[in-house]
């Protein structure tokens, strides 16, 4: 039972942590359209989520995955980073405290419970908007051992679409499998993406939207 707790509470921070990341490093300057192929390009504007990189080396897990949005980076501002939106798009979460409020910086409190035999687990960061297609988040303390990532918003030139990219990279003070990690970032971290691209109501036609909300780990 103990090591069936360490690993369920694993993937509670792996589904749960896809949400924070309000994140971009202000370095990142390269557009995320030139490393596309034409295949890439194809299954986006099919409303693909793309999961593009998967970290394998380090402890812990990291990811990037990269979505079309049909809206402006407005919009996305508007879900990402809201607690009565992040009930919705990030798994198990059951409390989310503002402790700072901020449009541009503010710090939180999480607690996360992805089911009836795993603990909860508590932690608090901070999370700043560097621009309008950026961000960035950092952990404060809590039960967590590494929490940084980034949030990208590239505008498409004549269509006024955005390619919204989220990067993360994550590590409990609980030891898991690698492996388990990953697999959990593989599904969970697309699924997230495409709920607040519902939740934007950037997806395409109705249609769309109500895929993209199926996904979702809440309740709508």
């Amino acid at each position: 039972m103990k090591d069936v707790n360490i690993l369920a509470n694993k993937l509670i921070v792996t589904g749960g942590l896809l949400a924070l990341t309000l994140l971009a490093r202000p370095g990142l300057s390269d557009a995320v359209s030139a490393t596309l192929s034409t295949e890439d390009r194809v299954r986006l504007d099919r409303g693909e989520v793309l999961l593009q990189t998967v970290a394998r080396g380090e402890p812990g897990g990291a990811a990037r995955v990269t979505a079309l949005f049909h809206t402006d980076p407005d919009a996305v501002w508007d879900i990402i980073g809201y607690c009565k939106h992040e009930y919705i798009y990030v798994r198990g979460l059951k409390q989310c405290e503002v402790l700072e409020p901020g449009l541009f910086y503010t710090r939180k409190h999480y607690r996360l419970r992805n089911s009836w035999f795993t603990p909860t687990l508590d932690f608090s960061f901070e999370a700043s908007r560097t621009s309008t297609g950026h961000g960035e988040v950092h952990l404060i303390d809590g039960d967590l051992k590494v929490l940084e990532g980034r949030w990208t918003f590239e505008s498409l030139s004549g269509t006024g679409d955005i390619l919204v990219t989220h990067e993360i990279r994550i590590q409990s003070r609980f030891p898991a499998p690698r492996w388990l990690v990953r697999r959990t970032l593989r599904k969970d971290l697309p699924d997230m993406l495409a709920c607040i691209r519902g939740l934007a109501r950037a997806s395409g036609d109705e249609l769309d939207i109500a895929r993209d909300l199926k996904r979702c780990p809440g309740d709508i």
